[in-house]
């Protein structure tokens, strides 16, 4: 029986194989749509399903040129991957004392409120918060089983209490 305390699962998910950069959530995203389009379901909506499953991460870049003050996507791209090296140099009990970032589109309220849409408008909205959801559901197991962090993301608010408390995640952190 497949388990994730089996040794092989353990050093697949501890290893490097899951780490949640756009071209990950990319394919995921594309491979979860393709399945949906072999269900019948609307063919826009799976179209926005998979959108939502990958541009949902432009919160990153809003987050780089509020920070930076710069509009290189190429610099945002390589801000993130920087800051991604430092924190794993952070010793595993440490981590949970430090963010990268805040990032507007990752929470569960937009999640709801997109539901709540879908049901009050149109089902489109369903597809989006799907998307976004996979998503951040991606995030939080590459949090748990990669940087062996408590996921984040799951709340803006949350993120927002939370944040001034912790140290962010800079080239001149000590590790």
């Amino acid at each position: 029986m497949y388990s994730l305390q089996d040794p092989l699962s353990q050093k697949w998910l501890n290893g490097s194989k899951i780490k949640m950069h756009p071209k990950s959530h990319f394919l995921i995203g594309f491979i979860f749509s393709v399945i949906l389009f072999f269900t019948n379901l609307d063919l826009l909506g799976i179209i926005v399903f998979f959108l939502a499953s990958t541009l949902i991460d432009f919160d990153h870049y809003l987050y780089y040129v509020f920070k930076e003050n710069n509009l290189s996507l190429k610099k945002a791209y390589r801000y993130f991957m920087d800051k991604g090296k430092v924190l794993k140099k952070i010793k595993d009990g440490k981590r949970k004392n430090y963010f990268t970032g805040i990032y507007l589109f990752h929470g569960l309220e937009w999640i709801s409120l997109f539901g709540l849409l879908g049901y009050l408008f149109s089902e489109i909205f369903y597809y989006l918060a799907a998307g976004m959801l996979l998503h951040l559901i991606l995030d939080w197991i590459e949090k748990i089983m990669h940087a062996k962090v408590n996921p984040t993301k799951i709340s803006i608010i949350y993120d927002l209490i939370r944040t001034p408390k912790l140290m962010e995640v800079n080239n001149s952190n000590k590790v």
